[in-house]
């Protein structure tokens, strides 16, 4: 690495508040600087913020339950956070699908997601450890539920784009909802660097996921620009119901 400064860096699809303890107890053990959450749940930010004894941002999508799988549970905003205890700047949030009106209600039929009711929204701040800073966005991005690709995908991607591409030098991660292999992981990893090894096939926990026994999607990603280095890139099971995706990020000299 060019840099003796690294940056300890976590992302995780929560599953709302389905896995708090398991989530908790991964990331006091790992110890990142910096952590990503996707489909974190408004109401768990406090919880998060004295559990980790880290600052959080939030920004909402949509609204669901806060146990996914107890239609019981109050009915909540949903959407992702960055939390960490290092200083934060120029934290913001981007739309690239929705954000004006009222927040829909996350509507599913027979496993499928009515994508019309799930804003997508880019959160970006800026995390300076030792006087290096860290552009670090994550995003949980439009879902098909099959790993096919479709025309709302490529809307979304192309917003998307148009977004990060305003950036000089960033580090992108989070539930991309499309396999590595495919049209949409594969437009983004010719845009950034691809850092999840060749190796890992899968990003599901078919332990933990409420499907069960899955066919292999990669759909979590670590996405940096040519300033970044990632090593150590793993993915961990037992945290959610996808895999935790871990890191140790260093900028270039």
């Amino acid at each position: 690495m060019g840099s003796k400064n690294i940056l300890r860096f976590a992302s995780i699809n929560i599953q709302g508040d389905t896995n708090l303890e398991r989530v908790v107890a991964f990331i006091r053990e790992y110890k990142p600087d910096v952590v990503c959450f996707q489909e974190l749940m408004q109401t768990s930010l406090e919880f998060f913020e004295s559990a980790l004894q880290m600052r959080g941002y939030f920004v909402p999508m949509t609204k669901y339950y806060a146990v996914f799988t107890d239609h019981q549970s109050p009915v909540v905003p949903f959407g992702v956070g960055i939390f960490s205890n290092l200083d934060f700047s120029n934290v913001r949030s981007d739309y690239y699908y929705g954000g004006v009106g009222d927040m829909p209600l996350l509507t599913i039929n027979d496993g499928v997601t009515d994508e019309t009711t799930n804003w997508r929204v880019l959160l970006r701040a800026t995390i300076t450890k030792n006087g290096d800073s860290y552009t670090i966005a994550t995003t949980h991005f439009t879902r098909t539920g099959d790993g096919s690709t479709s025309d709302k995908q490529r809307v979304d991607l192309k917003n998307l784009l148009a977004i990060t591409e305003k950036c000089p030098e960033l580090i992108l991660c989070g539930d991309f909802n499309a396999p590595r292999g495919g049209e949409i992981f594969g437009a983004l990893a010719s845009t950034y660097k691809d850092n999840i090894p060749p190796e890992y096939l899968s990003s599901l926990d078919t332990e933990l996921h409420r499907i069960g026994k899955l066919k292999k999607l990669m759909v979590d990603g670590l996405f940096t620009t040519p300033q970044y280095e990632a090593s150590e890139v793993k993915l961990s099971s037992g945290v959610s119901d996808h895999m935790a995706v871990t890191a140790l990020i260093s900028k270039k000299s």
